[in-house]
């Protein structure tokens, strides 16, 4: 009967000795992944590389897509104002072109920009060409027949004038469009460098930057765009 108790006792002792070995070792390489998983260093240059060629993308493989989110949505936001301005401005330069020739036989094909403005400060051709001649620029005279347009009426050159003013300054916008794409991609980029470095706990508590625009005046009033640049803290 003492045996029996003895081996039972032993037996208990040699069950909870297993589990003591056993129990730490698993904890330790659960601590282990947790540690290699959390610091885990990113490369500041490929982020800001990615960020570069698309808005965001640096601050999503360094782990900060909650700030990258926003420069991926102003760069969609760019490029479809962008778009909206081209096509505004060829809608209008087409319009305007097509009210020339109905109502001052005026042709655009082949033709520059500059013979569009004076088909709308000149009443004809006569009238331009005598301006050069004054001004003795006789490089500039219109000789050649595809070159002639008379105007109807005066409010008609001037209604030509207007739309053609405005089609100008539809590309002028998309202008400014471009240049707010490559500023949200250098900010983008600024941001995923920090992003990255602050994974390698180089730049640890530093800020998250945020950028967002919009276009003055709306498409009918546009007169270029607003960027707002904001730091979190």
């Amino acid at each position: 009967m003492l045996l029996a108790c003895a081996a039972l006792f032993c037996s208990a002792m040699v069950g909870q000795t297993i589990v003591k070995t056993e129990y730490p070792g698993d904890l330790a390489n659960l601590r282990l992944q947790e540690i290699s998983t959390v610091s885990k260093p990113k490369s500041a240059t490929l982020a800001v590389v990615l960020s570069l060629i698309l808005p965001g993308m640096g601050e999503w493989y360094a782990g900060n897509f909650d700030s990258g989110k926003y420069f991926l949505i102003a760069d969609g936001s760019f490029w479809l104002t962008y778009g909206a301005f081209q096509l505004r401005g060829d809608w209008l330069r087409e319009d305007a072109r097509s009210f020339a020739a109905t109502h001052a036989g005026a042709q655009f094909a082949g033709k520059d920009d500059q013979y569009a403005v004076n088909v709308g400060a000149y009443s004809n051709i006569d009238e331009y060409n005598q301006a050069r001649l004054r001004e003795r620029r006789f490089s500039l005279v219109y000789s050649s027949p595809d070159y002639d347009w008379r105007w109807d009426a005066d409010a008609n050159r001037l209604q030509f004038r207007e739309t053609r003013v405005t089609s100008d300054q539809m590309y002028e916008n998309a202008k400014f469009a471009i240049g707010a794409l490559v500023v949200n991609r250098l900010i983008s980029a600024f941001s995923a460098g920090r992003a990255a470095a602050r994974s390698s706990a180089v730049y640890g508590g530093l800020g998250a930057w945020r950028m967002s625009a919009a276009v003055r005046g709306g498409l009918e009033d546009a007169h270029g765009i607003e960027l707002r640049i904001a730091r979190e803290f």
